[in-house]
């Protein structure tokens, strides 16, 4: 509290304004909404791996695919599927992650470019570094630090 009061006194805003903070839990909703409503559903997942749809509360249960609980049921996010599947290597990578850590984060992880992950000499996504045959180990090590702070 010492902090913020001479943040105040100084003519500093220590907390953003309220319409900032509406502004963003508005596009973080939007865009979780919109995660859910891309995702698989269980059943349509089942489908896609040709496997009954028992297998994939298995695989959810050991974190080697990665599902959001709705009320709904599961729903398994896009981005970890390619056009045969799970990604190459996924099931070594997704029990490294913390499971505290929101979907928003997780999806965005997956999609952004990675300073570590170069393909061509550029940063790829992790999923990018999967589906073009990169090692899954170096992309379960960075899952591991996610959601730390480093």
């Amino acid at each position: 509290m010492a902090e913020i009061d001479a943040l105040e006194r100084g003519s500093l805003r220590p907390r953003p304004p309220a319409e900032t903070v509406w502004r963003a839990l508005a596009t973080s909703a939007a865009e979780y909404a919109a995660l859910v409503a891309t995702s698989y559903s269980a059943a349509a997942a089942a489908e896609l791996l040709r496997v009954d749809p028992s297998r994939i509360r298995h695989r959810l249960a050991a974190h080697t695919l990665y599902g959001l609980k709705t009320a709904d049921g599961w729903r398994l996010p896009r981005f970890q599927f390619g056009a045969n599947g799970p990604l190459p290597g996924l099931e070594r990578v997704l029990p490294r992650l913390d499971k505290e850590l929101h979907p928003l984060s997780v999806t965005r992880w997956m999609l952004s470019p990675e300073p570590d992950l170069e393909i061509d000499g550029r940063p790829s996504s992790p999923r990018d570094w999967l589906l073009s045959g990169g090692d899954p180990a170096v992309v379960a090590e960075i899952a591991s630090i996610l959601g730390q702070g480093g």
